[in-house]
């Protein structure tokens, strides 16, 4: 009874330590400014006190050579503005705790914990938390990608006009963004812009767009107007002919899908739509047989 006692105040003078120091921890973190960034979802938000006080741990012992590559990452994401290099990194960490305590609750609840189901839990849980981060961004670039590519013809049609109408590029893709779809080639084009307006040349604005979006046609929009802008070629055309390529790939690539369709929809029929017919024939079948008295 009294090594129970004893055992019980360890277990919690322990979680009285780990709150504490855990307190104090977050108690040093300096605080967040978030003025200037974009609003956290909800599930961030639960989690952020834990992420900022994992990124003042870590964040200065991670090497310049991560945090441009993690850097290059949130912004082909576009989640610059949501979170920086040193807080991904942070992000990471808390997410691999997060996923090894609820499989640890999971076999608790199970009644299974001994030190292999712990060790599994380490071994598995850790790497799965840290990679879905980049399975997030990886997944909100595929979407933003796909928004870009759908309003890139649009955008160029707007430029196109505008320029042939009078206007200089600069203009051109000012009334684009007013005039057209709002989504992450406006955001993008806004930025461009106010890099324009902060006194940095067009084509280096342009460069920095191309290496923001890191899309293969974004590259080539940014380096044909540059192209044209230095070689004094008209616009007009150069923009006119972007627009009639970027359009054809986005119907070739619409053809594309298509065509996949049918592919894809093979593993659902042959898993779930056929064996349920035959399931329904096999007991018609059963009924008659038992009706001719052969069963």
């Amino acid at each position: 009874m009294i090594q129970l006692l004893l055992l019980a105040l360890c277990v919690v003078g322990a979680i009285v330590m780990v709150f504490a120091g855990t307190r104090g921890l977050l108690n040093q973190v300096p605080q967040d400014e978030r003025d200037y960034q974009d609003p956290l979802p909800f599930g961030l938000k639960m989690i952020w006190p834990v992420v900022a006080a994992a990124t003042h741990v870590i964040g200065p012992r991670l090497k310049p050579a991560d945090l441009e590559k993690s850097h290059r990452t949130l912004q082909a994401a576009g989640q610059d503005y949501l979170v920086s290099p040193e807080e991904l990194a942070g992000l990471r960490v808390v997410a691999s705790g997060i996923m090894v305590a609820f499989f640890l609750l999971v076999v608790m609840l199970l009644k299974q914990l001994n030190f292999g189901t712990l060790l599994f839990c380490l071994a598995f849980g850790g790497p799965l938390g840290w990679m879905y981060p980049s399975l997030w961004l990886s997944e909100r670039r595929k979407t933003r990608q796909k928004k870009v590519i759908r309003d890139l013809p649009i955008f160029l049609d707007f430029i196109t006009m505008s320029v042939e109408a009078g206007l200089n590029i600069t203009g051109a893709i000012e009334q684009a963004v007013l005039k057209g779809p709002m989504g992450p080639l406006s955001q993008e084009f806004s930025r461009m812009l106010r890099d324009l307006r902060a006194g940095l040349p067009r084509s280096e604005a342009l460069k920095r767009l191309a290496d923001r979006m890191d899309i293969a046609q974004i590259s080539s929009f940014t380096s044909a107007l540059i192209q044209a802008d230095r070689v004094g070629a008209s616009l007009g055309e150069t923009l006119r002919a972007q627009a009639m390529q970027r359009r054809e790939e986005r119907f070739l690539r619409a053809e594309k899908l298509a065509l996949e369709a049918p592919v894809k929809m093979m593993a659902p029929l042959i898993m779930f739509f056929f064996p349920l017919i035959f399931i329904v024939l096999a007991y018609f079948i059963y009924l008659k047989m038992v009706e001719d008295g052969i069963l």
